[in-house]
């Protein structure tokens, strides 16, 4: 339970810097002369470069053990609000996304397959779920909490105090013990890789995987940016607070239901939830009040499917 507490809690602060980036970034590019265009270029950029980068992490983790990408993980997401203090272009953050597409590729494509390793089985989805709760904490804390330091002392301030999460998260993860799985050089190839992609009884969960994740990549992208332009509220970040909190609704219950259910049962009604909530921002200039009804909607959406999701490949695919 001490490697399960270091990895919450490393985690916590590792995604305190993920999601303020995500939406600190994008109001960081307008403010230095960019546009809509290019706020949204800069997070494909860092998606694209931590999905592939996942092909050289992924087989490293099993590997090397799950320690040494969620080393790099943590080291890259720390260093980077570094790199943004030095930016005094718009333009740079093109590599810069690219240097944290590394820890987004390190550190996700370890994290939950720890804690993956060390549960029990049988509570597998209800452990999953409350992973997923930690996750979820550090959306509804940080880009809030950075849109009110920004808004009272800058964004160099900001950057500053997430370079400061991050040197926790990787003194947190330091103490981690993770040893390679067994049989891990049998099982971490590129070909069985291939194979992977290749079986069809995980093809619907790709699918799900791919559908809640674009969803949610267009929100983090694109929402605070649309909340600024379409109405007058003056802490656009709020969205996120509560979807993040929707999202803590669905962990504490979603996770605990696809045990109980089975994970078809819950997760194409997230997926459906998370459509809905996207879709109804397009109503947002109408009516502000569609900003919760859409947060909450997509949050339960998003962190419930994941969740489910995420039980539901442990539980098909082969070591």
């Amino acid at each position: 339970m001490r490697d399960l507490a270091l990895i919450f809690f490393g985690a916590f602060f590792v995604f305190i810097n993920f999601y303020t980036s995500m939406t600190v970034i994008p109001l960081y590019v307008m403010e230095l002369g960019g546009d809509e265009f290019f706020s949204g270029l800069q997070g494909t950029v860092f998606f694209i470069s931590g999905l592939v980068l996942r092909l050289y992490f992924g087989p490293m983790a099993d590997k090397r053990g799950r320690k040494v990408p969620l080393l790099i993980g943590a080291f890259v997401f720390a260093t980077t609000p570094l790199l943004l203090l030095l930016a005094s272009s718009y333009w740079m953050f093109i590599p810069i996304r690219i240097y944290q597409g590394i820890g987004l590729a390190a550190f996700l494509s370890s994290s939950s397959s720890f804690v993956a390793d060390i549960v029990p089985r049988e509570r597998l989805g209800t452990y999953v779920g409350a992973y997923r709760l930690v996750i979820t904490l550090a959306l509804l804390t940080g880009p809030a909490a950075a849109q009110l330091v920004i808004n009272n002392y800058g964004f160099s301030a900001c950057f500053v105090l997430t370079f400061l999460t991050g040197v926790l998260a990787v003194i947190l993860i330091a103490f981690i013990n993770a040893s390679p799985l067994p049989g891990s050089e049998e099982t971490s190839t590129y070909k069985n890789m291939l194979l992977a992609l290749q079986n069809k009884t995980l093809w619907p969960i790709y699918g799900g995987v791919f559908l809640l994740s674009l969803g949610y990549g267009g929100i983090l992208n694109f929402a605070t940016v649309y909340i600024s332009q379409v109405t007058d509220v003056l802490n656009p970040a709020i969205y996120f607070t509560y979807f993040a909190l929707a999202g803590i609704v669905a962990n504490l219950t979603i996770g605990y239901l696809s045990d109980r259910l089975g994970r078809k049962a819950v997760v194409w009604p997230s997926v459906m939830m998370l459509a809905v909530g996207c879709g109804s921002l397009y109503f947002l200039p109408v009516n502000t009040d569609i900003l919760i009804l859409s947060s909450c909607l997509a949050g339960i959406g998003f962190s419930g499917g994941i969740a489910a999701l995420v039980a539901w490949l442990v539980d098909k695919a082969e070591e």
